[in-house]
């Protein structure tokens, strides 16, 4: 386990008691404004100390109350960028910089000065004094000190916010390669599911300074509660997809997902076989008997009925393609169809039906159904059921 984290902390009306474990991979910290998150990473980072409990990051550790021992932030093997971190000072950019790089052990080096400086475009500022600089300018000046520091974690309180889009569409990759070849995870808080999405699907959910939910999304997927706290839209399947290429005439970005080729909105910034989760409600879903020329639904997806699950004036109707599908249309469709279990079946599916998942923050929420490895739906008095179990 990398982080093993179980403090308390009381701040005037805010009483923050935190318990939670983060493994090698990334994760985002997410929760309304005044959650915790910032505090969470604070206490991880240093510049706040919990009244008590501990805190242990890759065997070390850097808070024990019973023990007495509490590591100072220059000492902890974490890089961070707060939004506390707006301290006022005469050194130049250069001079911070060069600091950071000359007290990081040479076999530890992650990455070289030059380059982070020519990324995170700080050449025009290198003889700035940190005290003139605007405020995206002193967090791009913080994520560059960080990462010469080479952590064991690295910790971004909405960053991408505060250094702009263009800068996030530049830092993403190299965060990923920082996760998966170098062993870099990334804790990132921030209220945009979005975000967070682009970077890790691992969600650590904070309410009132408490985890309510440790977990993949496909996980908080199975509780209703858990999704209208996201204020996510309905979702009705996830999916995994491999980007294939982009037709930028046709508007397109092609990809497939469990053998199967799909077509999904155009996301130019999205890397040819890059990764990315969509999902598509059940009810945009239209099922055929047979594939249908002359039609301008791109995706037509063979499959086999496996069950027919009455739900209220609905029909839910799981299809086997490679993965399940959910497609929800009347009773009276089915009767007309004659549809029954073992049909092959195809689903019909708009292009713009498909929602990245990482465009969901602006999305109402309403329901979730199913989240890929099992056929999950509501009842007609709004429980989820799997298998007719009602979920906790």
């Amino acid at each position: 386990m990398l982080l093993e984290m179980n403090v308390k902390l009381r701040r005037g009306h805010f009483n923050l008691s935190t318990c939670l474990s983060i493994n090698d991979a990334s994760a985002g910290l997410f929760g309304r404004s005044g959650a915790g998150k910032s505090t969470v990473l604070g206490l991880i980072a240093g510049t706040i100390q919990p009244q008590s409990g501990h805190i242990v990051l890759g065997g070390k550790i850097l808070f024990d109350s019973r023990k007495g021992i509490m590591m100072p932030r220059e000492q902890r093997p974490v890089g961070a960028v707060l939004q506390t971190d707006c301290t006022d000072s005469a050194e130049t950019v250069r001079d911070n910089l060069t600091a950071a790089y000359n007290h990081t052990l040479k076999h530890r080096r992650i990455f070289k000065l030059d380059f982070l400086i020519e990324l995170l475009e700080l050449g025009p500022i290198l003889d700035h004094a940190i005290e003139q600089l605007s405020a995206g300018e002193r967090q791009r000046v913080a994520l560059a000190r960080s990462l010469l520091k080479s952590p064991r974690l690295l910790l971004l309180d909405d960053t991408f916010a505060a250094i702009g889009n263009d800068y996030r569409l530049q830092l993403l990759p190299i965060l990923n390669r920082l996760r998966d070849e170098l062993d870099l995870p990334v804790l990132y808080a921030s209220q945009s599911l979005g975000e967070i999405l682009e970077l890790t699907d691992r969600l650590i959910i904070l309410e009132q300074g408490k985890v309510l939910h440790n977990g993949s999304l496909l996980e908080v997927a199975k509780h209703q509660g858990m999704m209208r706290y996201l204020g996510i839209r309905q979702i009705d399947n996830i999916l995994p997809v491999t980007i294939s290429r982009h037709d930028y005439l046709g508007g397109c970005s092609l990809a497939h997902s469990f053998g199967l080729p799909l077509t999904l909105p155009l996301r130019p910034h999205l890397a040819v076989g890059s990764q990315a989760q969509v999902s598509i409600r059940a009810n945009d879903i239209a099922l055929s008997r047979c594939y249908i020329d002359g039609i301008s639904i791109q995706n037509q997806i063979k499959g086999r009925i496996c069950a027919l699950i009455s739900s209220g004036e609905s029909l839910i109707v799981q299809v086997d393609c490679g993965n399940t599908l959910l497609a929800e249309i009347t009773p009276f469709a089915c009767r007309d169809m004659a549809l029954q279990e073992g049909d092959v079946i195809y689903c019909l599916i708009k292009t713009h039906s498909i929602a990245y998942l990482t465009e969901l923050d602006a999305l109402p929420h309403q329901r979730v159904v199913s989240h890929g490895d099992g056929h999950y739906y509501l009842d007609a008095t709004g429980a989820a059921n799997s298998g007719g179990l009602l979920l906790e």
